[in-house]
């Protein structure tokens, strides 16, 4: 493997440029990394791609879970879904892109790391339990009292208030519509989206969601129980409806073709609100592609079959940020890094998300700068100047400021470092 944490060594010109190299991924320099200030020149660049004339956007927000499952000692190591659905080691993040349907565009917004093993996390469940608060720890019981706690909605909400903040900031009057995955469908983020921000949302409900309408049981005597249920929005009947054919639809990596769209859709009333529900089932030769319909809440007003239809083709734009995600994971290794420390990781993926933005922009200037080049040669890039290699060269660079951090407090110099090198190449050569 080369050792690769002390080829900095090596591959420094001259101490300044060691400085610089060491002082990159830890925080110690003025010139380092720094996930909110590398995030900032990423919306600095999307604001001024997006311009300031009046514009219809679409904000897709979308959490992608950094999965570590051979991992046990890096910092804040928390718990996420594997794609078998089981629980494993790993980092969350939440992730915002702004699609302009006009320019055929999409661009990044934010992004934030986060783990649920973070001593300020306090998951829903907990604040929503009497019993479970009251065994909060003083400090905990504290940041519930001063609101300074984090989960999963604490970090949406930031991500979609800072979207629109940024949208408005362009023209006072852009539209702003926030589509998210099921996972939000609660009253609170629709009131949030709603109300506080004076946005429009589309959100995918949960299979389980009951409509206002209310319908009365039987005893085993056929005598009108006291007891009243509410119909499922997956199979009660609704007041409109409308059929269109799509020529060619992928799900999940599969094509399919002359398949058909039944929208369905009517009003939905959640305590003094009432919002629209759409519902969406497609068939192929009569068939259901899917054992469940899809279901959308939204807070746009839908007058006929065309409206209805929009909610339902603005929700697969979602597909836009699942190649970001893709991409990231593929061409960056997102979920390839080994470093131990909170900090570098945050760093390392704000950089990540700042090189999908800016790297076509920036590809014929990075290919001539000096710390570019020697970041890839240190990923043994062989002389290229890629996305990747510029990434792998920083991961290489956090993994030696973790040795160098260990060398420091256990005193190890490195001359000590190279005679145990020397004596592990020998013993390899023997065997």
């Amino acid at each position: 493997m080369g050792f690769g944490h002390l080829n900095v060594f090596t591959m420094s010109a001259d101490k300044r440029e060691y400085d610089v190299f060491r002082g990159l991924v830890n925080g110690e320099q003025v010139a380092t990394l720094d996930s909110g200030k590398i995030l900032s020149c990423v919306q600095e660049r999307t604001q001024a791609a997006l311009g300031t004339d009046c514009a219809q956007y679409y904000v897709l927000h979308d959490g992608c879970d950094i999965r570590k499952p051979n991992s046990k000692e890096m910092e804040h190591l928390g718990q996420v879904m594997s794609l078998s659905k089981q629980v494993i080691a790993g980092y969350k993040t939440m992730n915002s892109v702004v699609v302009n349907t006009e320019k055929q565009s999409v661009e990044l917004l934010c992004h934030e790391l986060y783990s649920n093993k973070m001593p300020y996390y306090i998951g829903e469940t907990i604040l929503k339990d009497a019993t479970l608060c009251a065994a909060l720890s003083p400090e905990q019981a504290k940041m519930v009292k001063d609101k300074t706690y984090i989960n999963n909605k604490v970090i949406l909400f930031k991500s979609v208030q800072q979207s629109s903040d940024l949208l408005k900031a362009l023209h006072p009057k852009n539209e702003i519509c926030h589509i998210i995955d099921r996972e939000s469908d609660d009253e609170e983020t629709f009131t949030e989206i709603d109300d506080v921000l004076k946005d429009e949302f589309i959100i995918r409900a949960k299979s389980n969601r009951l409509s206002h309408e209310t319908y009365a049981t039987f005893t085993p005597s056929g005598k009108p129980s006291k007891r009243v249920g509410q119909y499922k929005l997956v199979n009660k009947v609704f007041k409109f409806g409308s059929n269109y054919e799509i020529d060619k639809i992928t799900i999940k990596g599969k094509t399919y073709t002359d398949v058909q769209a039944i929208i369905e859709w009517e009003p939905l009333k959640l305590g003094e609100k009432t919002y629209n529900v759409v519902r969406i089932t497609l068939k192929k030769d009569a068939k259901p592609l899917f054992l469940q319909p899809m279901l959308l809440i939204t807070n746009k007003v839908l007058s006929n079959a065309a409206d209805a239809k929009s909610i339902y083709t603005a929700y697969l734009l979602r597909s836009k940020i699942e190649v970001v995600f893709k991409f990231l994971k593929q061409n960056l290794g997102w979920e390839a890094f080994q470093v131990r420390d909170f900090n570098s990781i945050k760093n390392l993926l704000a950089l990540a998300f700042f090189l999908v933005g800016f790297f076509p922009e920036l590809e014929a200037e990075l290919k001539t700068h000096p710390l570019a080049i020697r970041l890839c040669k240190l990923a043994r890039s062989k002389g290229k100047v890629t996305l990747h290699f510029l990434c792998k060269g920083l991961e290489k660079l956090a993994h030696f400021e973790e040795v160098s951090a260990w060398m420091c407090e256990y005193d190890v110099t490195p001359e000590q470092i190279q005679e145990l090198l020397a004596n592990i190449k020998t013993q390899n050569i023997k065997t």
